[in-house]
């Protein structure tokens, strides 16, 4: 190598070991600087974005207390309804070279419900629906999922549940469950839909439709009517924010505050909030005032008449007199998709319906007057037959049933004379009628009641009575003033209790953090709406009425009633159409309970209101074991006074012989027996010859037992003693079974329980 060589080689050499420092150096320099600014400059920064990469806020949803009857039973409470969406495209997974995928044991992998589970099992889904969703029967099920399959490109998520307005409806969590773990099912079945999962906690009411409008609804999301509206800001409780620490991908540990904390949170620019760490605080249950036992009575009495008589809706409303706690408060309006009378949405007759009372208001009238000393008891009235026609009014007030010249004061309320109250108010208020006005309004709950349900209460009224005489004479019978039932049934208790009138309340205790019931205390609204002499003397009035007037169809000999009959008419489209009432309360000897039965928009008028009422009020005294002790006797014989009765009556028709004998010792009822060596027997009831016993029951081979009358346990057990298969459906006793006479050992026979 030349001398000139050499020496541009080691120029070279030096040139790329310059370059080399040069950039090491520079590249040193940039690390150095942009770690001092990564570290001092930006520090906050880039701390604040991984704490919220490693940990984040999340909110710990609060449990919403339940709602009690004072009975003990669960009226609402919080569980897990899913939406039901099928991924119906059955289909075989390819691998990446276009092969199929197979499972362990060799078969070819596929997504969606095989063909084979879905066959075997799609009745089984249709049967499992209907009974979540009772709606449609099972064939509409079927058939809406088998058309989805069969089509050419079917959908990878179908809602199989929809209302008749097209939106999604839910099916209990445990059902969807079921159809889940359906062999060949699990993969068809959606969890997710968007991204968001088909499970969601809803309220449910344990009874069904029972007592709905006084429960409450949910509207929309966090907004309800009833109880659940009015009590909700102690049913809620109060949602807890965790802060929660990143443990894997996907997997976050909450870290749990002992203490109430403030963690200021970046927002959008440099705009800081305070976010409160907070362990959540779950909602505290309440007891209603509610007793499913008459809540129940009522509701089927009711709906009852509302079918026998053609009515558009109606409530049954039971107070406790005393206390002003609503035992009972039925709600009942047409449904048009049911086609039946149930609890209907935000209708809430009692509290939100307005309308003439008609008769049941003549007590008001009355009482009025007889607080303002203007009238006697003993007042006769001479009434020209049914009809009278005052000095320049137009029409004439008549009577829709009787004839008389005249009428004592106490006739006229047993008979309901509508020319007899205006007369008494013409005579005494035609001239003052301001006075009758303001002694009405003094004594009756014009102004909202405000109950503790959350319902649209609308403005009562009196008519302005100088406007014209029509509308003063009309106001002394019933008319030209508007109310809600639950101010009649206020006012109708204010009287029975000799003048007290309390607030109507639906909540009869509040569960403390510590599970003590804080009891809600009886609200007074006036002291004395009269003296308690007109309130005897009008009590007196009100069982004539039972006794000798127009409520004589539920007069009994067991207890006395104290009541009112009413209708009120009016018209649409050129058709009269009645509002039917009876209010009142009982025992008449020893009051305790006040009824109020309304029966709106009816073909023709009668006392259809009354039987509701006599079927409620049979309900209470035949349970409260407090009427015996007031001179009241109970219209059900007890099993002591009557064991001959009672073993007529027995707990089971067919079952295990030492059960039933067990039974019956612990009813302290006589237990007769043909051979008490039989393990199986039967009843027998009592001939004029012979006695009611229990007769042996011997099962015959190859042929299916005979299960009617017998309990889920005896029945199960007989079926599968004889080789037979058992599935109970309801509860109660066997009330249906669907194999009988011969069948093959193994078939399964459904007992149907009532």
């Amino acid at each position: 190598m030349s001398n000139d060589e050499h020496k541009k080689d080691k120029r070279m050499t030096r040139g790329v070991v310059v370059l080399y420092l040069v950039l090491t150096l520079g590249l040193g320099t940039a690390i150095v600087a942009n770690t001092v600014k990564i570290q001092f400059v930006q520090g906050d920064m880039w701390r604040e974005l991984g704490n919220k990469r490693e940990s984040i806020l999340q909110t710990n949803s609060a449990r919403r207390g339940n709602i009690y009857s004072s009975d003990g039973k669960i009226l609402a409470t919080t569980v897990t309804e899913c939406y039901l969406y099928l991924d119906l495209l059955d289909t075989i997974v390819l691998d990446n070279k276009g092969k199929p995928r197979l499972n362990k044991k060799g078969e070819p992998l596929e997504s969606g419900i095989p063909d084979s589970s879905f066959h075997r099992y799609l009745d089984t889904v249709s049967l499992l629906l209907h009974e979540a969703v009772p709606m449609y029967p099972a064939d509409h099920y079927r058939n809406r999922i088998a058309l989805e399959r069969a089509k050419e490109n079917p959908s990878r998520c179908f809602a199989v549940l929809r209302s008749p307005k097209g939106y999604p409806l839910s099916i209990p969590y445990s059902t969807w469950l079921t159809i889940k773990r359906l062999p060949g099912w699990g993969r068809g079945v959606v969890a997710k839909v968007d991204g968001q999962s088909v499970q969601r906690q809803v309220r449910a009411h344990i009874y069904g439709n029972l007592a709905g409008n006084t429960i409450g609804f949910e509207n929309n999301k966090h907004n309800f009517t009833g109880l659940e509206g009015y009590y909700d800001s102690i049913l809620r409780g109060q949602d807890g924010i965790a802060l929660c620490r990143r443990l894997t991908k996907g997997i976050w540990l909450p870290d749990e505050p002992r203490e109430r904390k403030e963690i200021p949170q970046r927002t959008d620019g440099d705009k800081v909030d305070t976010i409160v760490v907070q362990n959540k605080v779950d909602g505290r249950d309440i007891v209603s005032t509610i007793d499913t036992r008459y809540q129940d009575i009522a509701e089927s009495s009711l709906r009852k008449a509302l079918r026998r008589y053609g009515g558009t809706a109606g409530c049954a409303i039971l107070m406790e007199m005393e206390t002003g706690y609503v035992l009972a408060c039925a709600n009942l309006a047409v449904d048009t998709l049911r086609h039946d009378y149930r609890e209907v949405r935000d209708r809430n007759v009692a509290v939100s319906d307005v309308y003439e009372p008609g008769s049941t208001f003549k007590t008001v009238i009355l009482t009025a007057m007889l607080e303002d000393s203007q009238v006697k008891i003993d007042t006769s009235l001479r009434l020209p037959a049914r009809y009278k026609n005052f000095g320049g009014v137009n029409g004439e007030i008549k009577d829709d049933h009787g004839d008389w010249d005249s009428l004592s004061l106490k006739r006229v309320i047993e008979q309901s004379s509508n020319v007899g109250m205006c007369d008494l108010g013409w005579q005494l208020y035609s001239t003052r009628r301001d006075t009758l006005r303001h002694l009405v309004e003094g004594m009756f709950p014009y102004a909202n009641i405000n109950p503790d349900v959350k319902a649209r209460e609308y403005r009562s009224y009196i008519n302005d009575l100088h406007q014209s005489k029509r509308d003063f004479l009309n106001f002394c019978y019933g008319y030209s003033t508007r109310v809600s039932p639950l101010q009649l049934i206020t006012f109708y208790n204010a009287l029975g209790a000799g003048g007290r009138m309390v607030k109507p309340l639906f909540c009869r205790a509040v569960v403390d953090e510590n599970g003590r019931q804080r009891e809600v205390k009886p609200v007074v609204l006036n002291p004395s709406i009269c003296s308690r002499s007109t309130a005897r003397l009008m009590s007196e009035l009100l069982e004539n009425v039972v006794e000798n007037g127009t409520g004589n169809n539920i007069k009994n000999n067991t207890y006395g009633i104290a009541g009112k009959t009413g209708t009120s008419v009016f018209s649409y489209s050129n058709r009269k159409r009645y509002n039917a009432s009876f209010a009142g309360f009982f025992p008449s000897e020893n009051p305790r309970y006040t009824c109020l039965v309304v029966v709106e928009d009816i073909p023709y008028f009668g006392r259809q209101a009354a039987e509701v009422f006599k079927s409620i009020a049979d309900c209470v005294v035949a349970i409260d074991k407090r009427l015996s002790d007031g001179g009241v006797k109970s219209v059900w014989p007890t099993l002591e006074e009557d064991s001959a009765k009672a073993l007529q009556r027995p707990t089971v028709a067919k079952g295990d012989q030492t059960y039933l004998a067990d039974i019956y010792k612990l009813l302290r009822v006589p237990y007769r027996t043909a051979d008490p060596d039989s393990r199986w027997v039967s009843y027998q009831p009592a001939t004029d010859s012979t006695q009611a016993t229990y007769i042996p029951y011997a099962p015959v081979e190859g042929k299916v037992p005979n299960c009617y009358g017998m309990t889920a346990k005896d029945a199960v057990e007989l079926l599968q003693s004889m080789g037979y298969r058992a599935r109970v459906r309801g509860y109660g006793r066997v009330f249906n079974q669907s194999v009988k006479g011969q069948a093959a050992q193994g078939t399964t026979v459904v007992l149907t329980m009532k």
